[in-house]
C-alpha cells in the first residue's frame, strides 16, 4: 500500500493576514505619567475663566485613571476638592519598571463611600448628588459615572491581552473584575448628563458623546442624563465585555475574543480595565479590590496559537486508496468568531518515486458556525501554492469540531484536474462556540472544589496542566484558565 506521511508543525503562513495590525498607544504604560485632572465642568473657561484645572494624582500617558476630584472649589486661584480620591498608581511592571495598579478606594471625606479604580483609553468621569440629612448624616443620591469617548482607530482586531495581579479586600471578595472593550463608528449623543459632584441645587449638565452605555446599546435605567441620539451611520462594530474571577498573585495572561457585529471599518475604540464590577453600580465595589494591569495589547489573524487537533488522515486519489489511517495533524486558528485559517502542515505524497512533502495546505477566511452545539467549517482556497510555486492547487474544507473536541474534516484538494480526497479526524479542543458539559457527575462534596477539563472528565486539582477547566463548587460553576 502507497502511503503518506504528515509531520506537524507550528508555524502559520499567515504573514499576508498583519496588514492593518494598528496598536494602543503606551501599552505597556512605561511612557511618560502626567497629572490627572479628573473630568468636571469646573474646567470649563466660560465657567471659571482662566482657573487651573484641579489635578488629583497621576495617569499613565493615552489613558485616564478613575481619580476622583469630589467637590471642588476655589479660593484664591487654588483649587482643593473635598473627597478626592485617588484610585490608580505606578507599581513595578511584567518584565519592565512600570505597570498601572487599580485599587477600589474609600473617599476621605465619606469612607462608606467607595471609588471604582478602573482605566480607559476614553476619559473616565463620576457625578453624585451627597445630600445632607436633618440628623446631619449624608446621603448620596445620583451617584453615576463610567467613561465615554475613546481614540480614532481602524484596525480589526481578533483579540484583546494583557498580564495582570489580582486581589482581593475583606470588604467583598466575591466582587468580579471587568474587562470591556469596544469597537465603533459614528457618534451616540447623551442629553443633560450632570457633569459636577453637587451638594445643594441643579446640577450644571452637558451633551456626553459616546458614553460607554450608549455605544453598547446597553439600558439606561437608574442612570444620569437625559435621552439619546446617534447619527445615521453609528453602529457598534465589535465587543468584549468579560470578568475575572480569580486572583492571582504572580503575572497571569488575559485574553478575550472580540465578538464582531459588523464587517464596518471601526472609527474609535475604547477599553476599559476595572478592578471590580464596572457595570454593577456603587453599592457592589468592594473596598482594597485591585488589579495591577501591564502590556496591553491587540491580537490580530495569524497572531494567535492555533489549537492542534492530532489525529489520522485517510488519502483517496485516481480511485484507490494511497494512505489509510496515518498520524497527522490539523492546526486552526481564529480569526474572531466566525473565521479561522485552517492548516494541515507538511502535506506529503508517495508518488511511486519516494515521498514527496508538497507543504503546507493553508485554508484562510474558513467560515466558523455552530448548529446544534456542533460547530461548523466551511471555506476553500484557490491557487494554493505548493512546492514552492510548482504546483498551484484549488481546496476546500468542510468539517465538524464537537463540544467533546472531536474533529471531523473532508479536505479535497483538486491538483492538475486531480482530485485528493482527504479526510481526517482528530481530538482537541471543543469547536468554537460550542459547551463542553461536565452533566451526569456526581458532586461528593458541595464544599470543595472540583475541576473538569473541557471533555467533563473530573482531574486532580494539584496537578493541573496548563489549559481550561470547569470549577464546580456547590451549586457554581465558572471556568478558569490555568498557565
Amino acid at each position: 500500500m502507497k502511503k503518506i506521511y504528515a509531520i506537524s508543525a507550528s508555524v502559520l503562513m499567515a504573514s499576508a493576514m498583519f496588514t492593518n495590525a494598528q496598536q494602543l498607544p503606551n501599552s505597556g504604560f512605561e511612557e511618560e505619567w502626567g497629572d490627572c485632572t479628573p473630568w468636571t465642568f469646573y474646567q470649563s473657561e466660560e465657567n471659571y475663566g482662566q482657573q487651573s484645572p484641579f489635578v488629583n494624582g497621576t495617569t499613565p500617558k493615552s489613558w485616564v485613571v478613575s481619580n476622583v476630584s469630589g467637590m471642588v472649589s476655589y479660593y484664591d486661584g487654588a483649587a482643593s476638592g473635598l473627597g478626592a480620591t485617588v484610585v490608580g498608581e505606578k507599581v513595578e511592571g511584567y518584565n519592565s519598571a512600570t505597570a498601572v495598579k487599580l485599587t477600589n478606594s474609600p473617599n476621605p471625606f465619606m469612607a462608606s463611600q467607595i471609588v471604582p479604580g478602573y482605566i480607559s483609553t476614553g476619559t473616565t468621569w463620576s457625578t453624585a448628588n451627597p445630600a445632607l440629612q436633618s440628623d446631619w448624616s449624608i446621603q448620596i443620591n445620583n451617584s453615576d459615572g463610567g467613561s465615554f469617548g475613546g481614540q480614532a482607530f481602524t484596525g480589526r482586531p481578533v483579540a484583546l491581552e494583557f498580564m495582570y495581579k489580582r486581589s482581593r479586600g475583606e470588604d467583598k471578595p466575591a466582587e468580579k473584575s471587568t474587562v470591556v472593550a469596544y469597537l465603533w463608528k459614528g457618534h451616540w449623543t447623551q442629553k443633560e448628563v450632570p457633569a459636577i459632584i453637587y451638594m445643594a441645587g441643579s446640577p450644571y449638565c452637558v451633551d456626553m458623546v459616546d458614553r460607554d452605555r450608549c455605544v453598547l446599546g446597553m439600558g439606561m435605567e437608574g442612570c444620569q442624563g437625559g435621552e439619546v441620539t446617534k447619527t445615521d451611520d453609528a453602529e457598534l462594530i465589535a465587543v468584549i465585555n468579560v470578568e475575572i474571577t480569580e486572583d492571582a498573585s504572580e503575572w497571569t495572561k488575559f485574553h478575550a475574543d472580540f465578538e464582531y457585529k459588523s464587517d464596518a471599518t471601526p472609527e474609535m475604540i475604547n477599553i476599559v480595565i476595572a478592578a471590580g464590577d464596572y457595570f454593577g453600580g456603587a453599592s457592589v465595589v468592594g473596598k482594597d479590590n485591585s488589579l495591577t494591569v501591564d502590556d496591553v495589547k491587540l491580537i490580530y489573524a495569524g497572531e494567535t496559537e492555533a489549537d492542534k487537533y492530532p489525529g489520522t488522515l485517510n488519502i483517496e486519489m485516481l480511485g484507490g486508496n494511497i494512505a489509510e489511517n496515518q498520524a497527522a495533524d490539523v492546526e486552526i486558528a481564529y480569526d474572531g468568531d466566525d473565521k479561522c485559517t485552517l492548516t494541515l502542515p507538511n502535506f506529503s505524497l508517495d508518488l511511486g518515486s519516494g515521498v514527496q512533502s508538497l507543504g503546507d495546505i493553508v485554508v484562510p477566511n474558513v467560515a466558523v458556525s455552530t448548529v446544534d452545539n456542533v460547530a461548523k467549517y466551511t471555506g476553500e482556497v484557490k491557487g494554493l501554492q505548493l512546492m514552492g510555486g510548482i504546483i498551484e492547487a484549488d481546496a476546500t474544507v468542510d468539517g465538524t469540531i464537537d463540544s467533546e473536541g472531536v474533529a471531523n474534516f473532508k479536505i479535497s484538494v483538486l491538483w492538475n484536474n486531480i482530485p485528493i480526497n482527504v479526510t481526517f479526524t482528530g481530538k482537541g479542543k471543543p469547536g468554537k462556540g460550542t459547551t463542553a458539559g461536565i452533566g451526569g457527575v456526581a458532586v461528593e462534596d458541595e464544599s470543595v472544589a472540583e475541576y473538569y477539563n473541557l471533555q467533563g472528565v473530573r482531574v486532580d486539582a494539584s496537578n493541573l496542566t496548563p489549559g481550561y477547566y470547569v470549577v464546580r463548587k456547590g451549586a457554581k460553576v465558572s471556568k478558569i484558565l490555568v498557565r
